[in-house]
């Protein structure tokens, strides 16, 4: 780690500037809904707009070059800060109690041998990370290798003691006609896909018609995305040592690595309109919405029940927003 800039302190002090509000549409707004309308032509990302919000004081850095204990801190920092501050985990309860078996299981992969821990959304949230992101999900157990495309892709925040302080899970955007084949026999990634899962259907939907609508009206869209030089900016997070307007730096940084690496374009589902004022900032476009209220997507029930994944008031999160699919064009 010696030779990573990873915290200069000698930099002056000056903090960058705050995000700017981001209006979403309500659930009653419906004619808002679904795709946007889009612009003839998808605007080159703009980094000089952005630079008065992009830190000073710190700069990310891929995750391939983490040490693995700091990529499974990566891990810990993105998924606390999701099950806090996501709409949807924060609101969502799993089933009361995990499967059967889940708890007495051991799980091997070349991050090591561990339980899975405690039956929470934040520990959910980082199997899910570190199962469907940091490993091949498609592999069979005693197998599983890291994927270090993702990590390539990836990037970190680390402090002057090299602690991960914040982090964007990124990967390349493939296709989504054939969904990948997952292994079967495995007690961990069930528990996270059946937690995760109304989260997963209505992200799917997005994707597929925000991509159809990119794909249908912008033939070099529909190029690159074949070609997969579309980055996916998949989760990107903070820990509490890391200043809500110094994390910003993690969405840019993550769209000129994508452009550095040779991608045509990045996208990202905005779950949190913090996130969307990020995209809009970088010059990114609005390409579909999908509210959160639209109608009951779980089971309504004011505590947990068993082996099903409920919500007090039956949606997806009590915040009357919901999900803006974005598209940055990098190239």
């Amino acid at each position: 780690m010696s030779d990573q800039k990873i915290f200069d302190s000698s930099l002056p002090a000056d903090s960058p500037r705050s995000l700017p509000y981001c209006a979403y549409p309500r659930a009653r707004e419906v004619t808002q809904h679904g795709v946007q309308v889009l612009p003839a032509v998808l605007p080159l990302v703009d980094f000089t707009q952005a630079q008065p919000y992009r830190s000073i004081q710190y700069k990310a850095i891929e995750a391939a070059r983490l040490l693995p204990a700091q990529v499974m801190q990566m891990a810990r920092v993105v998924a606390t800060a999701f099950a806090r501050r996501e709409p949807q985990i924060r609101h969502l309860q799993p089933p009361k109690s995990p499967p059967t078996g889940l708890l007495n299981a051991r799980h091997i992969d070349p991050f090591g041998t561990d339980a899975f821990g405690l039956w929470t959304p934040e520990n959910l949230v980082y199997w899910a990370i570190r199962l469907l992101i940091l490993t091949d999900p498609t592999s069979p157990k005693g197998t599983m290798q890291i994927n270090d495309e993702a990590l390539a892709q990836s990037l970190a925040i680390v402090d002057r003691t090299g602690q991960v302080i914040g982090g964007a899970f990124n990967k390349t955007m493939l296709s989504l006609d054939e969904p990948p084949p997952f292994r079967q026999d495995d007690l961990f990634l069930s528990a996270v896909l059946s937690f995760l899962q109304p989260i997963f259907t209505l992200l799917q939907t997005q994707e597929i018609e925000g991509l159809s609508a990119l794909c249908a009206q912008f033939p070099a869209f529909q190029h690159a995305y074949a070609q997969e030089k579309v980055g996916h900016h998949f989760m990107v997070a903070r820990s509490d040592a890391l200043p809500k307007e110094e994390a910003f730096e993690l969405v840019a940084a993550s769209a000129a690595h994508y452009q550095a690496l040779g991608y045509a374009y990045m996208v990202t589902e905005a779950s949190n309109q913090w996130t969307g004022a990020a995209c809009e900032v970088l010059g990114g476009v609005r390409v579909h919405f999908a509210p959160y209220q639209a109608r009951h997507t779980v089971h309504q029930s004011p505590e947990p029940l068993e082996g099903i994944v409920t919500s007090p008031n039956g949606w997806l999160s009590n915040k009357d927003s919901g999900s803006m699919f974005y598209v940055l064009s990098l190239a």
